[in-house]
């Protein structure tokens, strides 16, 4: 559980960047494949799904706090496409970025 503390801090200081597979195995000494078998043994999801919804949870938040574009919240995120965060969001929320800061945002 050590090494899987470590890629979890990983992605909670890096999530904004781009964070390679072979950039994540590389902190725990890993191979790639070796990593993606023991993350989804140990937390029960994939590591590319994990980092998605990371990374949708932070983009969340930033739509109810911030008065950013949407654009720039998912570059914040870490997502480098808008279409694939927008389709990603509402995938995982039934609602587009948009509606949900309109019907969460903060007054």
């Amino acid at each position: 559980l050590d090494k899987m503390k470590i890629v979890l801090k990983y992605i909670e200081n890096n999530y904004m960047q781009k964070i390679t597979i072979a950039d994540i195995a590389a902190t725990v000494d890993f191979s790639e494949s070796h990593f993606m078998r023991y993350f989804k043994e140990t937390m029960g999801t994939s590591f590319v799904d994990y980092l998605r919804d990371y990374r949708l949870t932070i983009a969340s938040r930033l739509l109810t706090t911030s008065d950013s574009s949407i654009l720039d919240i998912a570059a914040e995120s870490g997502f480098e496409n808008l279409s694939y965060f927008n389709r990603s969001f509402k995938k995982r929320f039934q609602q587009t970025p948009r509606e949900y800061r309109k019907r969460y945002a903060q007054p």
